[in-house]
């Protein structure tokens, strides 16, 4: 593996209050071509720039799990081959930063290529995150100039690539099957954890890679990359935690399904549903938004039960889950989680949470597309933090090369 050069760091110091809008503050490069990170605002009813800045204000309903998804992006120059890793590290409970449904830490780093551009949002569980003065540090690490594999990929020269062709020129390619899955337990306790594994085999004569997917009632739910030689076989194994009783078709997508039963008490999702805009209160079955714009998911989930349970939540956007929340739920009560989800392209596209349906989404194209004018903006940028009623702020100073800078 590559060593990480000191990194390039980005500090942000931040007022939270009692009700929580967490924002990050990001670099403005002026040249993706010249600046190695690049990092610059998506939605403009979120992020706005006024004066060479950027102001980014979000708002949360009290004792809610909201999802600001797309709230920047993280743009690789198409020069910046030595970009190793991209990360955000902080100590605020209730605070998420995340890209492609998962979290963006030091311990799960983001790993571009160059020219990527990666959406990154903001997760707030208003009934965790507390008042305080905190800082963020957004990383930037770098590889050995002089570290290359055998192959000229870099790396480990494991990750050299699909490969369809031979040394001698002829033509080969890959042929990557799965078989014998395997579940266990069939049958199981509601957060108890399954167990899914398939084996995976290139006959073909090349090199070649392969995507395994785990799938609940035709949900995709995790995914693994797998890359095999010629000849090569391995066993890909997924584990599942089972949240929610009922029996489900559980597989690996081309290798097959089989019946799991979970159960446990009777802990469900009891509403759920869309909304065009995240500060209205009522969810609807159908949201109608443009191209860049998000939409608010909100599902309800209610426990009748004497004992306060955890379960993860997961929004699913056209069978695959893209975000995913573990919340608590108190004793006889319920809990509503909100989730902010940014669409890229134009179409209709289903919503649900858990399972259950939560509507439609239509995405219509931008009648007059603003670019951004990244340009016109300095280094330097700043990002509000506060609730509906309250103002805070937070801000960031930009270090200009590979070394150490800080807000103050």
């Amino acid at each position: 593996m590559s060593s990480v050069k000191t990194p390039l760091v980005a500090a942000l110091l931040c007022f939270l209050l009692a009700l929580v809008v967490p924002t990050a503050a990001i670099t403005v490069g002026e040249d993706r071509t010249d600046d190695d990170v690049v990092l610059e605002s998506v939605d403009d009813r979120y992020a706005t720039i006024d004066d060479g800045e950027l102001r980014l204000d979000l708002g949360v309903v009290a004792n809610t799990e909201t999802r600001f998804a797309d709230v920047f992006t993280i743009a690789i120059g198409d020069d910046a081959d030595d970009v190793e890793a991209v990360w955000i590290d902080h100590d605020v409970e209730g605070v998420t930063f995340h890209a492609d449904g998962s979290a963006v830490t030091n311990d799960s780093r983001l790993e571009p290529d160059p020219g990527d551009s990666i959406r990154v949002g903001v997760a707030v569980d208003s009934s965790v995150a507390t008042a305080g003065t905190e800082t963020f540090t957004v990383a930037v690490g770098y590889a050995d100039e002089d570290d290359t594999s055998e192959d000229g990929t870099g790396g480990d020269g494991t990750n050299g690539g699909t490969g369809d062709s031979a040394d001698d020129g002829s033509s080969s390619s890959a042929t990557i099957l799965g078989s014998e899955l395997t579940l266990s337990p069939t049958t199981l306790e509601t957060g108890e954890t399954l167990t899914a594994s398939a084996t995976y085999r290139n006959a073909g004569d090349a090199r070649g890679t392969a995507v395994a997917t785990l799938t609940v009632d035709g949900t995709v739910v995790d995914r693994q990359r797998i890359e095999l030689r010629p000849g090569e076989e391995t066993t890909v194994t997924f584990e599942r935690r089972m949240d929610w009783p009922g029996t489900y078709a559980v597989g690996i997508d081309g290798v097959g399904s089989e019946s799991v039963t979970v159960e446990g008490p009777p802990v469900a999702i009891v509403d759920a549903g869309v909304v065009d805009d995240v500060a209205i209160d009522d969810s609807d079955t159908t949201a109608d938004i443009t191209v860049g714009e998000s939409t608010a998911v909100r599902a309800t989930v209610r426990n009748p039960t004497n004992a306060t349970v955890e379960r993860t939540l997961e929004l699913s956007v056209d069978g695959i889950v893209v975000e995913s929340r573990l919340v608590s739920i108190p004793a006889n009560g319920e809990r509503t989680v909100s989730f902010d989800r940014g669409f890229d392209r134009a179409g209709t596209y289903e919503i649900s949470v858990s399972g259950v349906t939560a509507g439609t989404v239509t995405v219509s194209d931008r009648p007059a597309p603003v670019p951004m004018p990244n340009r016109e903006l300095s280094a330097a940028t700043t990002a509000a933090l506060a609730p509906p009623t309250t103002a805070g702020l937070l801000f960031l100073a930009v270090a200009a090369n590979r070394k150490w800078a800080f807000a103050r």
